[in-house]
């Protein structure tokens, strides 16, 4: 077995999670709460829908590194490659919500997704719906918090990353 067919898994993993990660934008924010919300700007709402549909060409790319096979070519660049994409992605998301007071941003509007709600010291419940229920305790006391779904949403990708990445080394 040669190293294009060792790495196969983790580029099925990151191929899903390039497919995912454009898709979903796709599905929610072509509606009323980002891109035709009756409240944001035209040039608001223009930005969204430049931005969701600048992932198609960079999904594209992601697949091609992933699955092109180049004799002789060393391939763990393409898992490489591929995470460097990922951390950018989610650096610049982490970027974005630290530098919210800089431009007076949000993460949700009035009429926007409900965001998730996790309540830490309670019995376990994490699905369905947006209340989340985790069963240990933050300083003793039972915790409730707001969590943006966009954050949320990258949580379990952020996992999946890690714990493929972690295979792939190990393997």
């Amino acid at each position: 077995m040669d190293l294009y067919d060792h790495n196969s898994i983790p580029r099925i993993v990151f191929s899903i999670l390039s497919i995912l990660l454009t898709l979903g934008p796709t599905i929610a924010d072509f509606n009323k709460t980002h891109a035709t919300h009756p409240d944001w700007i035209g040039h608001a709402r223009f930005h969204v829908v430049w931005q969701v549909l600048g992932f198609y060409p960079i999904m594209v790319l992601n697949l091609i590194v992933l699955w092109i096979y180049i004799p002789e070519f060393y391939y763990p660049y393409q898992l490489y490659f591929w995470l460097i994409w990922y951390f950018g992605f989610l650096g610049t998301f982490i970027i974005t919500i630290f530098s919210m007071p800089l431009f007076k941003g949000t993460l949700s509007d009035p009429g926007g997704r409900v965001p998730f709600k996790y309540t830490f010291g309670k019995k376990l419940k994490l699905l369905p719906g947006k209340n989340k229920h985790l069963p240990f305790r933050i300083k003793g006391q039972v915790k409730t918090y707001k969590v943006d779904e966009n954050l949320h949403n990258m949580i379990l990708p952020t996992i999946i990353v890690i714990i493929t990445s972690i295979y792939f080394i190990v393997h």
